[in-house]
């Protein structure tokens, strides 16, 4: 091959110098310029990562503040309420407040006027527990109570688990006359020994007049350390006399849920508190009527006081499903869990503090019937008012107690306490029970007459043109006998029918099985007509 011999002169070659050398400033600037962009765009990864880190840890805490927060709040705030020192109080209570100084100014003119003038001798600790007590009293608040330091440590013992040391007797109160009525005595109890009975009203309890008391003050003065010494004075309708009585408090274990299967193959189940074990014996008694195949189901919770409302929770949740979003599909985030089966929320003044729902897993899907009565309270109405809230259940009876409210108890460092109501709970569907009370379904007396009520709760009964208000205890209060009804008293009497469901009862003439041989065996069985419809409405869902 011939090989081209080119020949540069020095012009060109100093031409080819200075282009090898502008190319090779080019590529020197190229990789420059490359090895920056590598940088930048490793730098600007690690900074987006960085980024992306710090904000999700941001909203991770932020989750976790505000779930806390939420759950803790009303914790925090029972905490809170235990361990309040005069510090905190002055601090946390700006508005409102009681003028201090002009108040001591005041009491200390009068009793210097009574330490100079006052002819008898006084005693100083009595009129400072009088004067707090008339204080919780002035508020207004029918739960509102002052406890001296004796009276707080007696009312603090506890029941544990069905279990506690007392004189074994179960008490309901009067709302009107505020007198504590003894419902149940307990079999083997010291109650029992003692000679307390069924129906009896307390009157004194260790010298102390406990007529009107709080409920919750007379329990606490029937519990005590086992061989305690209770001298109980107890009125006895029966024989329309006092009735003193020597008890002394001993280990009372509870049996506070009973069942048995009436005719149908229909079970019942009583509950006497929702306390201690009520909720295990509940899920132990429910389990034993559902294997031999009840088709129906009676919870009788006439006379129930009520009790905790975590054990009322555990109950209800056992009794509805879980995942029914009725009453929280259409509501915000921050107050429900949507979609979640709502059982009770939790208000204080305005702002909703807690709520409680399904979780367990279970439900009890049958016809049940709930039996009502003006002794049927606090916990008790709300376990009522739930299941009637999802329809599990029917209520039979009369209108329930009508106590919807929470109240703490707020210790002094003397010993001493203050108790006053701080919320109010509600049941799923938001009705509020307190005062008001519940309405059954089914409106009817122990013998099977359509009942009213006054405003003050009170068993009315129209029958023959006579309007009967009835007591608490079954007594009468009061006897109108009404003139013969005009048309504008048929149409205020519709109007007061309109606060409950209207059903068939028993004894209407177009109910078929009135002659039947399984009703006429059942109506001649049965005393109690508010059970006997409660097996009808179940027998007839069959």
């Amino acid at each position: 091959m011939e090989e081209k011999i080119i020949e540069l002169d020095a012009n060109d070659i100093d031409n080819l110098d200075k282009e090898t050398e502008s190319k090779k400033l080019k590529d020197d600037t190229l990789v420059n310029y490359k090895r920056k962009y590598k940088r930048s765009r490793i730098l600007n990864i690690v900074l987006s990562i960085v980024i992306v880190l710090i904000l999700s840890v941001l909203t991770i805490f932020s989750l976790l503040v505000y779930t806390f927060y939420r759950n803790a709040k009303p914790f925090f705030r029972g905490l809170l309420g235990k361990n309040f020192s005069i510090a905190s109080v002055s601090q946390l209570s700006k508005n409102n407040a009681i003028d201090l100084e002009k108040f001591t100014t005041k009491l200390a003119f009068i009793d210097d006027v009574i330490n100079i003038m006052y002819y008898y001798d006084k005693d100083n600790s009595k009129i400072e527990d009088a004067m707090f007590s008339a204080y919780a009293k002035s508020l207004g608040d029918k739960y509102a109570e002052y406890f001296p330091r004796k009276e707080f440590e007696e009312f603090t013992e506890k029941t544990t688990e069905g279990v506690y040391y007392g004189i074994g007797c179960l008490v309901n109160q009067d709302r009107k006359t505020k007198d504590c009525i003894v419902n149940t005595v307990y079999e083997n109890s010291p109650a029992e020994k003692g000679g307390v009975m069924k129906d009896d009203i307390f009157v004194s309890i260790d010298g102390v007049n406990v007529r009107g008391s709080d409920l919750e003050d007379i329990i606490s003065k029937i519990r005590g350390e086992e061989g305690a010494k209770r001298e109980i004075v107890v009125y006895r309708p029966s024989i329309d006399q006092n009735v003193s009585l020597t008890v002394y408090c001993g280990k009372v274990d509870i049996k506070l849920v009973s069942s048995e299967i009436y005719e149908g193959n229909i079970g019942y189940l009583n509950v006497d508190e929702f306390t201690g074990k009520a909720s295990s014996q509940f899920k132990e008694e429910i389990n034993k009527l559902l294997k031999q195949n009840i088709t129906g189901l009676i919870i009788d919770l006439r006379s129930n006081p009520g009790g905790e409302l975590i054990t009322v929770c555990e109950m209800m949740d056992y009794m509805v499903k879980d995942k029914d979003g009725k009453y929280t599909m259409n509501q915000k985030e921050e107050v429900f869990d949507v979609g979640k089966t709502l059982l009770v929320y939790i208000k204080e003044k305005d702002e909703i503090v807690d709520a409680a729902y399904a979780e367990d897993r279970h439900e009890v899907d049958i016809p049940i019937v709930i039996l009502t009565d003006q002794g049927t309270a606090s916990a008790a109405e709300l376990f009522t008012e739930c299941l009637r809230d999802y329809n599990k259940a029917t209520i039979v009876g009369t209108r329930t107690y009508g106590k919807g409210v929470v109240q703490n108890i707020i210790p002094y460092e003397d010993g001493s306490a203050i108790k006053f109501t701080v919320s109010e709970y509600f049941p799923p569907s938001g009705y509020s029970i307190d005062i008001k009370g519940i309405i059954p379904d089914y409106s009817l007396d122990y013998a099977g007459i359509e009942v009213n009520y006054d405003e003050e709760n009170h068993i009315v009964i129209y029958e023959d043109n006579t309007m009967t208000v009835f007591n608490r205890d079954g007594s009468i209060m009061n006897e109108v006998i009404l003139p013969k009804a005009t048309e504008s008293d048929i149409a205020t009497s519709s109007d007061i029918e309109e606060e409950h469901i209207e059903n068939l009862k028993i004894y209407d003439d177009d109910n078929e099985f009135l002659n039947e041989d399984w009703f006429v065996e059942l109506d001649g069985k049965y005393d109690d007509k508010q059970l006997l419809q409660a097996i009808v409405i179940l027998r007839q869902n069959q």
